[in-house]
């Protein structure tokens, strides 16, 4: 039973990191991707150790699982300051030195005392790098619950709502935290004084408690990405001061009327070839404030809007194409698609109903008129 769990946990995990890859690649999901690439690791590492001969095959690998343990925190800190904006600097370097001292380090003590199975577990080496990690996620803990109050404070009663998703990934480091400290008790403090059967009975638990709560950050994601889409939309999150925020808005009014007048003169949206780096040069704009523009002040991700656009100027299209002459290809690219299934799709959204029943509706009503 116990190594379904761990196999489903490493599904889950594995799953998840390559769907957040997917659905935009930006910074921001590439980092969360990669913390549940790590944990996919970790934990299929631990079931193989667990439930195969991987332990006497190559007894090296178990000291990479402790490494990938250095190596969360990290990432979870590089996320939260590139979930706020923050560019990449030196600063973040540090957030990473844990894990490559604990790499530097497990490879020179491979190279010159090798690590066996069973006699590495629970050795000096061993709980030093236990006692790494319980030590590591508590300071990535205090420095990101540290950030977040900041940027609590800062917030709007609106923009708090941003704030629950960072938040919750610190509440799941202090999770990891909560197992990785049971394990160095377990090892430093149960097993040399207690008989064999009090320790398996002990182990039993702490396995089932890092399957738990290892798996419990994979539903919550995925409610937070049903509830809250903007979790996993890979824009940034502005905090910004009531003076800051009003600023902004003029800033984004501003872009708001230049977009529509693009839209309504220019008619942009007819270019089959448009997508949000031109339409950022075209507004003179850096690209990551039209995200912010079109997924912030308008509600809409890029696509959404463009081709909401697009079907209005195709329904005028067949509402004044009484004589039928032109085919639904032709009204497609005239309207900036480039293939007609992509038409009819986003025609059918938008309008809930086909281009041919549009254009039957709108005739009739041209004819009662």
């Amino acid at each position: 039973m116990t190594d379904a769990l761990f196999f489903w946990s490493f599904m889950q995990c594995a799953i998840m990191g390559v769907a957040i890859a997917i659905v935009k690649r930006t910074q921001v999901n590439l980092i969360l991707s990669s913390i549940f690439g790590t944990m996919a690791v970790n934990t299929l590492l631990q079931y193989l150790f667990r439930f195969t001969d991987l332990k006497f095959q190559l007894p090296e690998l178990m000291v990479f699982t402790d490494v990938l343990d250095l190596l969360l925190p990290g990432l979870v800190l590089w996320y939260i300051s590139s979930l706020f904006g923050e560019k990449v600097t030196n600063k973040q370097i540090w957030y990473f030195i844990p894990a490559a001292a604990g790499f530097v380090l497990s490879g020179l003590f491979i190279l010159f005392f090798g690590i066996e199975f069973p006699s590495f577990i629970g050795s000096p080496f061993h709980m030093i790098l236990l006692t790494a990690i319980v030590f590591w996620k508590g300071i990535a803990i205090y420095k990101a619950h540290t950030k977040l109050k900041i940027m609590n404070d800062q917030a709007e009663a609106k923009q708090k709502e941003d704030l629950v998703w960072p938040k919750l990934l610190v509440a799941f480091l202090g999770i990891t935290l909560y197992v990785a400290t049971l394990q160095l008790i377990y090892r430093g403090a149960i097993v040399p004084f207690v008989g064999k059967a009090v320790n398996q009975y002990i182990w039993n638990i702490v396995q089932v408690n890092y399957i738990m709560f290892n798996s419990s950050i994979i539903l919550l994601t995925l409610f937070f990405a049903l509830k809250f889409p903007k979790t996993l939309s890979g824009n940034t999150i502005a905090i910004k001061s009531e003076k800051e925020s009003s600023e902004d808005n003029s800033l984004m009014n501003h872009y708001i009327a230049k977009l529509e007048k693009l839209i309504a003169e220019e008619k942009i949206h007819l270019e089959t070839e448009l997508n949000e780096k031109v339409l950022a040069e075209r507004l003179e704009i850096q690209y990551y404030l039209l995200s912010r523009l079109l997924n912030d002040h308008l509600g809409k991700s890029f696509s959404e809007f463009i081709n909401e656009h697009r079907i209005k100027h195709a329904q005028n299209i067949l509402a004044n194409d009484q004589e039928k002459s032109l085919t639904n290809f032709a009204i497609a690219v005239d309207s900036g698609f480039r293939s007609e299934s992509v038409f009819y799709v986003n025609f059918k959204k938008h309008t809930g109903m086909t281009p041919r029943q549009y254009r039957i509706k709108a005739q009739k009503a041209q004819f009662v008129a």
